[in-house]
């Protein structure tokens, strides 16, 4: 004979409909602490305000970027204090070739800071291998990437010693060693 567990029930439905997950948060009772961190995130990965900021680096004004897109003034405003939901792939590959910068957005987990520098050092490796590739190509060219390398690795290393000079320092460790000969007064100190 054999039993079955019951199934666990869904939650229900209240029949509640909203406008935005703001409204959701509010009408379901959410803490006011998880609203406040939702809000931040919204405010801090919204790609229309990274692409407003990117405008602004590129010291373009809005009428500036919608003549190398094609559009109106208008129209670049409507994109930047838009939703993100209204962004096309084109519209912020657009902005990239406009303002000659890159745009990367990340998509999935968010990565740790030991991860973010491993993927860092694999993407230095590569345009660093690219390099080394080109300097077999021309003797000039050679000179001038070994120069580089010898002030990108200099560099590296003033980064990393920087960084490494704010870790927490080890409180100071006192060694002593005694033997069944020495006497206590007789003791060896070591402070490191």
């Amino acid at each position: 004979m054999s039993s079955t567990k019951p199934q666990k029930a869904a939650n229900p439905s209240t029949g509640r409909t909203y406008a935005s997950v703001e409204d959701l948060m509010k009408g379901e009772g959410i803490s006011a602490e998880v609203q406040q961190t939702y809000a931040q995130l919204v405010r801090d990965t919204r790609v229309t305000d990274g692409l407003t900021r990117l405008r602004r680096a590129a010291k373009l004004t809005q009428a500036e970027i919608a003549q190398r897109l094609g559009v109106t003034q208008a129209a670049v405003s409507k994109i930047e204090s838009g939703r993100d939901e209204t962004l096309t792939v084109a519209i912020i590959r657009a902005y990239a070739e406009a303002s000659k910068r890159p745009i990367v957005i990340h998509f999935g987990p968010r990565v740790s800071h030991v991860e973010a520098v491993k993927q860092h050092a694999a993407g230095l490796r590569h345009h660093l291998d690219a390099l080394a590739a080109l300097a077999h190509k021309d003797e000039a060219m050679a000179k001038d990437i070994e120069r580089f390398f010898q002030e990108a690795s200099r560099g590296i290393d003033q980064v990393i010693s920087c960084c490494r000079e704010r870790l927490p320092r080890s409180p100071k460790v006192e060694v002593v060693m005694q033997t069944q000969v020495d006497l206590p007064a007789q003791r060896s100190r070591v402070t490191t």
